[in-house]
């Protein structure tokens, strides 16, 4: 979420500052390529980048905390900034960081008014910036003009038709620097991972950025990033690998609606900063809505790369990053406080990277890139989805127990019913999943390749009605474990009771004979002939 950067060459890595030198000339020239340098009020260009804030902490010529001084320095006027934030402001930031968001319901009448509103903003946009998404009008005018690309901009925007409409030019003014020696028709249209050179490709499957298999407890999908450790052979494959990526993540329409949280593991190395700053620019080309960015840092040269980012952006973006630093343990806990679920992260002991799950990822996209009928594969599922299996992920997936939980609700009704009217409560609890957005899923492959598929309302029944089915075993088997326990309890407190009473009477017997001879001595004459008859 920065515009920093440095030229293809690797920054100067015998700096003794935790940076290398990074030019004036190399902010300029990114704030030209997202179209923001010398931004005017009324002016469509993307308003994520300012060059504000960092003159106001002393950085004339665009360059970044070197020293100590120079950290705290910057550390004030950002802590300044955020004290100027109102209080609606500031709540705002919070709930986009944890996912407190109300998603718009798309309904035809709200969707149509919004994309006519959008062209209307498209044809309102011109100069030098515009020539590229022209030339993908021209080259390819049902893709660039139709509505599954339009709307994704759209959701990603939150319906702002003109936020949207700047973004889009910026889409495909941004991909013809990319891809500059790429043919013409590549403009306008999908990327394909066939269409990346083998350098590039090489770093995909490498597993340097990866979607995880879980989303975040506000249901949304979380990308990881470790270009830090990406040994990469030229910047130019570095950006067509990211590129490939993060286009990926963009067509998939859950995540245009619900947004995407980012987590980068930077790994403390100026050069490799600086990649991921080269890299960051490239978010604003897409329809992405990167609601919160995790930045995660084992080294004490965290402090300068969050006042180094925070630096040039704006306040919308500036309040959603998120520092975590210290050992693996220690940002993997503070993680976990934004509902982040480290147990999935790439990232490893040894900083080794875990790619199991990316290797499905990527082969379904391989998959839906080569299906004419260009159907999307699920990989991660839903908050609400029911998935079908045994595993530990499957049974644990919080749209399973949801409905494991509607069906423990339903089941006195249940119960009492004949097949019909239980096939209906059946029904009545998949409907109550779908309503909810929730999908039944089944798995499609084996463990290494593979995708969700969404099961007919037949299955779906039966998998509900399995729940059912599953409750009552268990109630049968807890009333045979309890009836068993019972009897085996009342065996055992009979044989204590008669071992008891045998000692009891021994005892007494012993204690009555001891007692007769006793009393026998201390009685009076003639008390004998009274005890008998109030023993009769």
């Amino acid at each position: 979420m920065t515009i920093i950067s440095t030229s293809s060459d690797a920054a100067d890595t015998n700096s003794p500052t935790p940076w290398g030198q990074i030019s004036a000339d190399d902010i300029q020239s990114n704030l030209e390529v997202l179209g923001v340098k010398d931004q005017e009020d009324g002016d469509d260009r993307p308003k994520g980048f300012s060059l504000d804030l960092a003159k106001r902490a002393g950085f004339q010529n665009g360059v970044v905390p070197e020293t100590e001084e120079d950290l705290e320095k910057a550390e004030q006027v950002l802590s300044n900034e955020l004290a100027k934030l109102s209080m609606n402001e500031h709540e705002q930031a919070m709930f986009d960081v944890v996912g407190f968001r109300h998603i718009k319901e798309e309904d035809d009448t709200f969707l149509n008014t919004k994309l006519a509103e959008l062209d209307q903003r498209l044809h309102k946009i011109s100069g030098g910036r515009t020539r590229a998404y022209e030339a993908a009008c021209q080259l390819n005018p049902e893709y660039v003009q139709g509505k599954t690309f339009r709307l994704a901009f759209l959701r990603t925007q939150r319906f702002d038709a003109k936020k949207a409409a700047t973004a889009i030019i910026s889409h495909f003014h941004i991909k013809r620097k990319v891809f500059a020696n790429y043919e013409p028709g590549f403009l306008a249209r999908e990327m394909k991972f066939t269409d990346l050179s083998p350098d590039a490709r090489e770093i995909v499957e490498a597993g340097y950025f990866q979607v995880s298999p879980s989303k975040d407890a506000a249901g949304r999908t979380v990308l990881f990033f470790a270009a830090a450790l990406n040994k990469y052979r030229t910047m130019e494959s570095l950006k067509q690998a990211f590129w490939y990526f993060i286009g990926c993540i963009s067509r998939n329409e859950e995540a245009q609606t619900t947004g995407v949280v980012g987590v980068a593991y930077s790994g403390g190395k100026p050069e490799k900063m600086a990649v991921a700053f080269e890299l960051q620019k490239m978010k604003y080309a897409f329809a992405m809505d990167i609601q919160a960015a995790h930045l995660c840092e084992t080294t004490m040269a965290m402090r300068f790369l969050v006042a180094a980012q925070k630096l040039y952006v704006d306040n919308f973006t500036r309040f959603r990053m998120q520092e975590h630093s210290g050992t693996r343990e220690e940002i993997h806990f503070a993680l976990q406080t934004y509902g982040i679920n480290t147990d999935d992260s790439p990232l490893k002991s040894g900083n080794t990277l875990d790619t199991t799950f990316h290797k499905k990822w990527l082969e379904a996209q391989k998959h839906y890139e080569e299906n004419s009928s260009r159907c999307q594969a699920t990989l991660v599922p839903r908050r609400f989805d029911v998935l079908f299996g045994r595993s530990k992920r499957c049974m644990q997936h919080p749209g399973t127990m949801r409905c494991q939980l509607l069906v423990d609700m339903h089941w006195e009704e249940y119960e009492g019913q004949n097949k019909l009217e239980r096939g209906l409560i059946a029904e009545k609890i998949v409907r109550m999943v779908h309503e909810s957005g929730g999908r039944f899923l089944k798995w499609n492959g084996n463990k290494t390749a593979g995708a969700w598929e969404e099961v007919d309302d037949n299955a779906a029944r039966a998998k509900v009605t399995h729940f059912f089915r599953g409750i009552r075993e268990r109630k049968q088997k807890s009333s045979k474990t309890q009836a068993n326990g019972s009897a085996s309890k009342r065996g055992i407190d009979n044989g204590n009771e008669t071992d008891t009473s045998e000692s009891m009477t021994s005892s007494s017997s012993t204690e009555l004979s001891s007692s007769s001879v006793f009393s026998k001595r201390m009685r009076a004459p003639g008390m004998d002939d009274i005890s008998e008859t109030l023993e009769a």
